[in-house]
Protein backbone atom coordinates (compact mmCIF):
# COMPACT_ATOMS: atom_id res chain seq x y z
CA UNK A 1 0.00 0.00 0.00
CA UNK A 2 1.74 3.48 -0.98
CA UNK A 3 1.23 5.86 1.07
CA UNK A 4 2.46 9.33 0.37
CA UNK A 5 3.40 11.44 3.24
CA UNK A 6 4.75 14.43 1.39
CA UNK A 7 1.51 14.61 -0.37
CA UNK A 8 -0.34 14.56 2.60
CA UNK A 9 1.43 17.07 4.25
CA UNK A 10 1.49 19.42 0.73
CA UNK A 11 -2.26 19.13 0.67
CA UNK A 12 -2.64 20.09 4.76
CA UNK A 13 0.11 23.24 3.72
CA UNK A 14 -2.22 24.40 0.65
CA UNK A 15 -5.53 24.50 2.45
CA UNK A 16 -3.79 26.45 5.27
CA UNK A 17 -1.92 28.85 2.64
CA UNK A 18 -5.62 29.18 0.76
CA UNK A 19 -6.88 29.74 4.62
CA UNK A 20 -4.62 32.80 4.71
CA UNK A 21 -2.73 33.77 8.03
CA UNK A 22 -0.52 31.99 10.38
CA UNK A 23 -2.80 29.36 12.23
CA UNK A 24 -2.76 26.17 13.85
CA UNK A 25 -3.46 22.90 12.05
CA UNK A 26 -4.50 19.56 12.84
CA UNK A 27 -5.05 16.30 10.82
CA UNK A 28 -6.38 12.78 11.98
CA UNK A 29 -6.76 11.53 15.29
CA UNK A 30 -4.07 11.32 18.03
CA UNK A 31 -3.05 8.01 19.51
CA UNK A 32 -0.73 6.44 21.68
CA UNK A 33 1.73 4.29 19.78
CA UNK A 34 3.71 3.12 23.11
CA UNK A 35 0.68 1.55 24.37
CA UNK A 36 -0.52 -0.02 20.95
CA UNK A 37 3.65 -1.29 20.80
CA UNK A 38 3.47 -2.40 24.40
CA UNK A 39 0.23 -4.34 24.05
CA UNK A 40 0.37 -5.94 20.32
CA UNK A 41 1.29 -9.70 19.27
CA UNK A 42 2.12 -10.63 16.00
CA UNK A 43 -0.29 -13.50 15.41
CA UNK A 44 -2.68 -13.44 18.17
CA UNK A 45 -3.75 -9.59 18.26
CA UNK A 46 -6.75 -8.90 15.72
CA UNK A 47 -8.76 -5.62 14.44
CA UNK A 48 -10.79 -5.29 17.49
CA UNK A 49 -8.01 -5.20 20.02
CA UNK A 50 -6.90 -2.22 18.02
CA UNK A 51 -9.24 -1.02 18.15
CA UNK A 52 -9.85 -1.05 21.42
CA UNK A 53 -6.71 0.35 22.05
CA UNK A 54 -6.34 3.14 20.01
CA UNK A 55 -9.71 3.40 18.25
CA UNK A 56 -11.29 3.38 14.34
CA UNK A 57 -8.46 3.95 11.92
CA UNK A 58 -8.33 7.15 9.62
CA UNK A 59 -8.00 5.37 6.66
CA UNK A 60 -8.31 1.41 5.08
CA UNK A 61 -6.53 -0.30 2.22
CA UNK A 62 -4.75 -3.72 1.20
CA UNK A 63 -1.41 -4.35 0.84
CA UNK A 64 -1.02 -7.35 -1.79
CA UNK A 65 2.53 -8.83 -1.30
CA UNK A 66 4.97 -11.03 -3.98
CA UNK A 67 3.68 -13.94 -3.36
CA UNK A 68 0.08 -13.09 -3.83
CA UNK A 69 -0.73 -12.87 -0.13
CA UNK A 70 -3.26 -10.29 0.41
CA UNK A 71 -3.31 -7.71 4.21
CA UNK A 72 -5.69 -5.77 4.96
CA UNK A 73 -3.66 -2.46 6.58
CA UNK A 74 -5.35 0.21 8.90
CA UNK A 75 -4.03 3.46 8.89
CA UNK A 76 -3.74 5.78 11.90
CA UNK A 77 -1.94 9.55 11.32
CA UNK A 78 -1.99 12.88 13.40
CA UNK A 79 -0.08 15.88 12.76
CA UNK A 80 -0.09 19.29 14.49
CA UNK A 81 1.45 22.32 13.85
CA UNK A 82 1.28 26.09 12.70
CA UNK A 83 0.80 26.59 9.23
CA UNK A 84 3.00 28.29 6.94
CA UNK A 85 5.94 28.63 9.07
CA UNK A 86 5.97 24.95 10.41
CA UNK A 87 6.49 26.02 14.04
CA UNK A 88 5.87 23.42 16.48
CA UNK A 89 5.08 20.44 14.04
CA UNK A 90 4.71 17.28 14.68
CA UNK A 91 3.10 14.15 12.43
CA UNK A 92 3.27 10.33 13.06
CA UNK A 93 1.58 7.55 11.19
CA UNK A 94 1.23 4.18 11.91
CA UNK A 95 -0.02 1.22 9.94
CA UNK A 96 -1.18 -1.89 10.77
CA UNK A 97 -1.53 -4.86 8.76
CA UNK A 98 -3.49 -7.78 9.17
CA UNK A 99 -3.99 -11.02 7.55
CA UNK A 100 -7.45 -12.22 6.30
CA UNK A 101 -8.46 -14.00 10.06
CA UNK A 102 -8.37 -10.59 11.39
CA UNK A 103 -4.72 -11.16 13.03
CA UNK A 104 -2.13 -8.73 13.06
CA UNK A 105 0.78 -9.43 10.91
CA UNK A 106 3.27 -6.83 11.30
CA UNK A 107 3.02 -2.68 11.53
CA UNK A 108 4.81 0.17 10.09
CA UNK A 109 5.42 3.00 12.42
CA UNK A 110 6.43 6.52 11.30
CA UNK A 111 7.36 8.54 13.79
CA UNK A 112 7.28 12.08 15.54
CA UNK A 113 9.47 14.85 13.45
CA UNK A 114 9.28 16.98 16.33
CA UNK A 115 11.91 15.08 18.20
CA UNK A 116 10.14 13.06 20.70
CA UNK A 117 11.36 9.73 21.61
CA UNK A 118 9.79 6.49 21.09
CA UNK A 119 10.75 3.48 22.55
CA UNK A 120 11.50 0.55 20.57
CA UNK A 121 8.84 -2.25 21.77
CA UNK A 122 9.26 -4.18 18.36
CA UNK A 123 11.88 -6.99 20.05
CA UNK A 124 10.83 -9.54 22.09
CA UNK A 125 11.31 -9.38 26.20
Amino acid sequence: MAFDVRSLVGAIAAAALVAGCASNMKVGNNFDYNSFAARVKTGESTGKDVAQWIGQPYGRGVELLPDGTRLNVWTYYYGAGQIPSGANTTFKMLQVKFDQDDRVQGYVWTGDLSGTTVEDKSQPK
